[in-house]
């Protein structure tokens, strides 16, 4: 039988095959990543040798830290001309020529070099970082520098370009415009940008300087543009104005509030309905302006709850024995008869309860001439009227709720529950 021989095309070749170079291209990829990853760790280890050579505070170790570090850093530049005072221009001047665009090294060129004199140098340098930089930084330390050297001329736009864009507490630039000038216009038209933050803070810092005449102005601005954050600032000038007795100025920015809707109250006038303000204790209580003060002394605890909503105190007979506890201003007409109405209950407070009401004149007279004694002693609510009569002249008064001990008492213990007090006008004769 003969052999039979097939012929034809050559085997396939197996395309899943991969080609023999492929496993030294993965071993390549491979050996680059671990020589990039061998690198990162090598960085890594130098920059936090150069951190720990900076923080050590050493010129030497600094300037290794430096040589470390590529690029100079701006930061290690700023540490080696504090630790070298001598050389502070030619190392900042030496950082800010590798960092051209760092403000930070300009301003500290300009810090060293008016450390030296070089009032030149220095003026050059911050309005350099200036323009770098939009921040207030550069701004406050060339105010400064103005400052220093009693330039108003420069001081003033400087001083308004850095409160302009200026962020958190700026009384020193406030302090700065007040030792260059004495004259609050002065100060107000040139240094205070018309921006509300600046303006509130300026407020308050005025009336923490004792400087009322001068807030009066600020307040205005922001009662021309009001919004909700200058509520607290302008409250804040309106207590001021009352502890000062211009009772009449204090009325109308808290009228002006509450037209604006920024307080929940109505407008507040003598003689009107709905006096003292917040007389029920529906609303939270503001602690400011025309609302209730409220005291807090030791061993008299006090919470605004319950439906409807009142005033509960705790005495733990430790209260001191002469105490405030509630206050608020009033508006008053003169010559007229009034009747002080309180309505609460006491549990556990006997009849001679201590607890008074006093309506205090300017002049320190009590007008109810101390027939304000709410009794205590009875169960159930209460409701205790005072009727009393304005002097002439009188325009307001200060509502006090207090704590007298009584002679020949112990310091009382129990609760009390304040409904409501309420000021009614007693019509006129003939009306």
């Amino acid at each position: 039988m003969s052999e039979v021989l097939t012929t034809g095309s050559a085997p396939a070749k197996d395309e899943s095959a991969s080609p023999i170079w492929l496993p030294w291209l993965y071993r390549a990829a491979g050996l680059a990543a671990l020589a990039l990853s061998a690198a990162g760790l090598y960085w890594s280890a130098r920059l936090a040798r150069a951190d720990w050579l900076f923080l050590t505070g050493k010129s030497a170790a600094i300037q290794e830290a430096i040589r470390l570090a590529p690029g100079g850093n701006p930061e290690y530049y700023i540490g080696w001309a504090q630790v070298e005072p001598d050389r502070a221009v030619e190392i900042s001047e030496r950082g800010a020529a590798l960092n051209p665009i760092n403000s930070s090294l300009r301003i500290e060129v300009g810090l060293a070099a008016e450390s030296k004199g070089d009032v030149r140098k220095a003026e050059a340098s911050f309005i350099e970082a200036m323009r770098l930089d939009t921040s207030f930084a550069p701004r406050s330390v060339l105010s400064d520098l103005y400052f220093q050297l009693h330039d108003t001329e420069k001081f003033w736009p400087v001083a308004k370009a850095a409160l302009a864009i200026s962020y958190g507490d700026v009384a020193d630039e406030f302090r700065k415009c007040w030792a260059l000038s004495s004259d609050p216009q002065t100060i107000l038209e040139k240094a205070m940008p018309d921006r509300p933050d600046v303006l509130r803070k300026y407020l308050n810092f005025l009336l923490n300087e004792q400087h009322l005449d001068a807030a009066g102005p600020v307040a205005d601005r922001l009662l021309a543009h009001p919004d909700e954050a200058s509520t607290e600032a302008l409250l804040n000038y309106c207590d001021h104005l009352l502890a000062a007795g211009r009772d009449a100025q204090a009325l109308a920015v808290w009228n002006s509030l509450s037209k604006d809707k920024l307080i929940a109250y109505p407008k507040l006038e003598a003689g009107a309905e709905g006096l003292p303000v917040n007389g029920d204790f529906r609303m939270p209580n503001l602690g400011m302006g025309f609302d209730w003060h409220v005291s807090a002394p030791d061993g008299i605890y006090m919470d605004q709850a319950g439906k409807p909503p009142a005033l509960m105190l705790s005495f733990s007979g430790k209260q001191p024995e002469s105490t405030e506890i509630l206050s608020q201003y009033v508006p008053l007409l003169p010559g007229r008869d009034y009747v002080l109405s309180a309505r609460y209950r006491v549990a556990g407070i006997g009849a001679e309860s201590g607890l008074i009401c006093l309506l205090m004149s300017a002049k320190g007279k009590d007008l109810l001439n101390g027939q304000g004694l709410l009794p205590g002693g009875e169960d159930g609510e209460m409701t205790h009227e005072i009727p009393f009569q304005t002097p002439d002249k009188i325009t307001f008064a200060r509502l006090v709720f207090a704590y007298r001990r009584m002679l020949g008492t112990m310091r009382i213990e129990g609760s009390l529950t304040l409904r409501k007090f309420s000021l009614t006008l007693a019509p006129e004769d003939g009306q």
